[in-house]
């Protein structure tokens, strides 16, 4: 079996992506306390969902660069 390296950058630009996640989804729930005159208590109350969905937007992303990294390299191979 093929051992593979994962680099330091690799590894900070993948703990940058889930930090953007966590702020959008932070964002979201800061938007919705706002838009529902919700209390504040529910920024620490609802942190595991916060967690969850920032986790979700996390996968989105990383299928959406391999989708974007898929097509460049379809393009790459193409000339």
């Amino acid at each position: 079996m093929k051992d593979t390296i994962i680099t330091a950058k690799q590894k900070k630009r993948e703990l940058i992506f889930l930090l953007i996640s966590f702020v959008i989804a932070f964002a979201l729930n800061v938007y919705s306390i706002i838009y529902y005159n919700s209390q504040w208590k529910e920024l620490i109350t609802t942190l595991h969902i916060t967690i969850l969905f920032s986790i979700i937007i996390y996968f989105l992303l990383v299928i959406i660069r391999l989708i974007i990294r898929g097509i460049a390299y379809l393009f790459k191979k193409i000339r």
